[in-house]
C-alpha cells in the first residue's frame, strides 16, 4: 500500500506547472531599426507560465537579424516581473538609444527596478522615467 501512495506522489513531482518559456506569447509593440541599420530596438509584452501565469512589458536591443529574446530585457533584475509599462524606444543616433517607460514605485519593486542595462553592443542606453 505504501508503494501505491508513493507512486502518484512521484508522478505529481515530475509535472512542470511553470510551463515552458518556448510557449511564451511575445508581442512586439514597437520596433525601431538603428540609423545605420545594424541594430533593432523593441518594446514588447510577454505572457505565459501556465496556471501560475505572468505578463510583463520590457525593451530589447539586439543585432539586426537576431530573434528577440524575451528574457534579455533592458530593465529589471527579474525580467518577468510586471514592473514597467508604457515602454517606448527611440534612436538618438547610431550610438545612443532612449528607452522611456513608467515603473511600479511600490517598495517591493525598489531592488528590481534599480537594475537597468546602461550599455549593450557599444550603444549607450538612456533611461527616461515617464510620470
Amino acid at each position: 500500500m505504501g508503494f501505491t501512495l508513493c507512486f502518484p506522489v512521484f508522478l505529481i513531482g515530475c509535472i512542470d506547472f511553470g510551463g515552458s518559456r518556448e510557449n511564451d506569447k511575445v508581442d512586439i509593440l514597437q520596433e525601431e531599426k538603428s540609423p545605420n541599420g545594424k541594430y533593432l530596438a523593441a518594446s514588447f509584452s510577454c505572457s505565459g507560465g501556465g496556471a501560475a501565469g505572468y505578463f510583463y512589458f520590457n525593451a530589447n536591443l539586439r543585432k539586426a537579424g537576431e530573434e528577440l529574446d524575451q528574457l534579455d530585457g533592458l530593465m529589471g533584475k527579474h525580467k518577468d516581473w510586471k514592473a514597467f509599462t508604457d515602454v517606448e524606444v527611440r534612436w538618438i543616433d547610431d550610438e545612443n538609444l532612449e528607452v522611456s517607460y513608467k515603473q511600479n514605485e511600490s517598495p517591493a519593486y525598489k531592488e528590481n527596478n534599480a537594475v537597468k542595462v546602461e550599455s549593450k553592443h557599444g550603444i549607450k542606453i538612456h533611461h527616461l522615467l515617464k510620470k
